[in-house]
Parts: structure tokens; sequence; C-alpha cells
């Protein structure tokens, strides 16, 4: 006699995985990327880029998204020059 256990035998699935042929697994091709969001502001104490609506208030109180500072009024943001207690620069636009 052999000196191997005797193995249990290979058990089948009723439901085998399918295979799909190499062939045949082409992976879709990737969906173009969104043009990454245009910010007009970068945080001073963070440097999250946001940007101010048009439509707001001049006493609403702009927060910086990410960190949440208080960065100013919108009103501080429209006036040229800036005012030194705002705590945002803006950002020089491309092109």
């Amino acid at each position: 006699m052999s000196d191997e256990p005797k193995r249990r035998p290979i058990l089948s699935l009723k439901n085998p995985p399918k295979v799909v042929p190499p062939a045949a697994a082409k992976a879709p091709a990737p969906a173009a990327a969104p043009p990454p969001p245009q910010h007009d502001w970068k945080c001073k104490p963070c440097g999250a880029g946001f940007s101010i609506e048009a439509e707001l208030e001049d006493v609403v109180v702009i927060r910086c998204p990410s960190c949440n500072a208080k960065l100013g009024t919108v009103g501080d943001f429209r006036t040229d020059p800036l005012p030194t207690k705002v705590r945002a620069r803006p950002l020089r636009k491309a092109g």
C-alpha cells in the first residue's frame, strides 16, 4: 500500500462561473474626465479654491468650503482694491 493519505474527490459546481475569453474581455474606453472647476479665489489659511456667486448680497459672509474659515463678506470681495481684512487672494486667470 502507499503512504499517501486517501484524497477526497473533487466536487463540481452546479452553476460554474462564466469564463469570458480574453479577446472579448476588453475594458470599456474611459470616459473623459470633467474639466476641473474654475475658481476665482484661494483661501489664505488652507489654500482651497472657491468662487463667489454673482447673485449673493453684499452682507453675506463667505466661508472657506474646505476649512470653514471666515474669509470676509461678499461686499469686501467686490471692492477694488481688496481690504486687508479679506483672508483670500485672487487667482490669476490662465490665458
